[in-house]
């Protein structure tokens, strides 16, 4: 395989991370797909530059985590962390090919451009600067899969390096910020919940157990539950939105009006402050409910009932502003303030996991993510370039 990374300065690394995006997004990693192909490429990347690499696959061998190191194995260094799902294009009406690099003016639009190929692009683009250098501590690459599906892979990366006793110095976490220095996120809980009735016909509903009106009686009890949050709290300044949220996204149930709905499923989540304890809020926002509509529905036909499926979870991420590298990252960043982000990332696992100080900075604006026309700013491209070279060279690496 030719490597499209050649060195030659800040010019040549634009041209290089701008090459080697519109690769990346040539490879459809959607979710639902393999992500081994794009695996392969950014390997050999790796690999051409004298990085040790390994891979962590998947139970099925469908799709792979990619670990690599460049410079010595040594305590500390540095780590970047990126996924290399995306999301789908279903049904999004886009304005050029999806996964097809394309350049208008200084926009470059594809899917995944912003979230977050575009950060795996810019660090491909500087190994040759960070290979020439003589590396006194290690710079790691960690490339997940499925953070899209909630940061899924990323599980097996954290419990890999916790077996190789691998702790960086810091990780940065590349997901697009507009190269901001954040700071916090919320956690998230995701459940399914299926509510199983007793059909009839419709004339006879009073002797049934209607399995969407049970349903409904939990819906209205999240919405009470938002409310009361929205007025008691508590509160976190800084978020868009400074308290918990709790919100159903999809209900499903009934086929025709003449029937009573014996099945229903409801998807719902919350979002929770750091500092929040994700245990006591799925009893009180969600088991609580469960519990008291369960022996409701049981009550009047045996075998009916509500089942609780946790989907996904991820921990909230809070790192503290005065940290000695969070005051390093932000010098090359350039920037004087930090800011606490509106969507979740793998930085609340490795906090949580790894206890060492990790900071999301990327290169793009999450605005463009998971929507139509999909793009990143070339602008975002040469200031995360530049602010890879520096950190690597703070990191102990001058």
């Amino acid at each position: 395989m030719t490597v499209p990374v050649t060195a030659g300065g800040r010019a040549a690394r634009l041209d290089a991370a701008i090459r080697i995006l519109g690769d990346l997004v040539g490879f459809n990693t959607v979710s639902d797909r393999s992500n081994l192909a794009l695996v392969d490429y950014v390997e050999a990347c790796l690999q051409s530059h004298g990085a040790q690499t390994w891979r962590l696959p998947s139970q099925d061998g469908r799709k792979a985590n990619l670990v690599a190191r460049l410079g010595p194995e040594v305590e500390g260094g540095l780590m970047l962390s990126g996924h290399s799902d995306v999301v789908p294009v279903d049904g999004q009406a886009w304005s050029t090919p999806p996964f097809e690099l394309t350049r208008v003016n200084d926009r470059l639009f594809g899917r995944g451009s912003a979230d977050m190929k575009g950060f795996v692009a810019c660090v491909l683009a500087c190994l040759p600067e960070i290979a020439g250098r003589d590396l006194r501590r290690p710079v790691y690459l960690a490339l997940s899969y499925d953070e899209e599906l909630g940061c899924l892979g990323v599980h097996d990366i954290i419990a890999d390096l916790n077996r190789r006793a691998i702790r960086p110095d810091l990780c940065i976490v590349g997901e697009p910020t507009m190269m901001e220095v954040g700071l916090a996120h919320k956690g998230n809980r995701t459940f399914r919940l299926t509510f199983t009735g007793q059909a009839a016909h419709s004339s006879r509903a009073p002797t049934a157990v209607n399995a969407v009106a049970y349903a409904a009686e939990l819906v209205t009890s999240v919405t009470a539950a938002q409310a009361d949050i929205a007025v008691r709290g508590p509160f976190m300044q800084g978020f868009d939105i400074e308290h918990t949220t709790v919100h159903v996204g999809v209900m499903r149930g009934g086929r025709q009006v003449n029937i009573v709905p014996d099945q229903c499923v409801v998807d719902m989540e919350f979002r929770f402050l750091p500092g929040d304890d994700p245990a006591a809020l799925t009893e009180s926002l969600v088991m609580a409910e469960v519990r008291r509509l369960d022996r409701a529905m049981a009550a009047r036909r045996p075998g009916c009932g509500v089942t609780v499926e946790p989907v996904y979870a991820y921990p909230a991420f809070d790192m503290e502003a005065d940290h000695p590298a969070v005051t390093m990252v932000k010098q090359c960043a350039g920037r004087n303030g930090d800011v606490k982000l509106s969507y979740g990332t793998e930085a609340g696992c490795f906090r949580e996991a790894m206890n060492m100080p990790v900071i999301v900075c990327g290169p793009g604006d999450i605005r463009q993510a998971h929507q139509p026309d999909e793009f990143i700013a070339v602008g975002q491209l040469e200031a995360c370039g530049d602010f890879l070279i520096d950190l690597v060279a703070r990191t102990g690496n001058t």
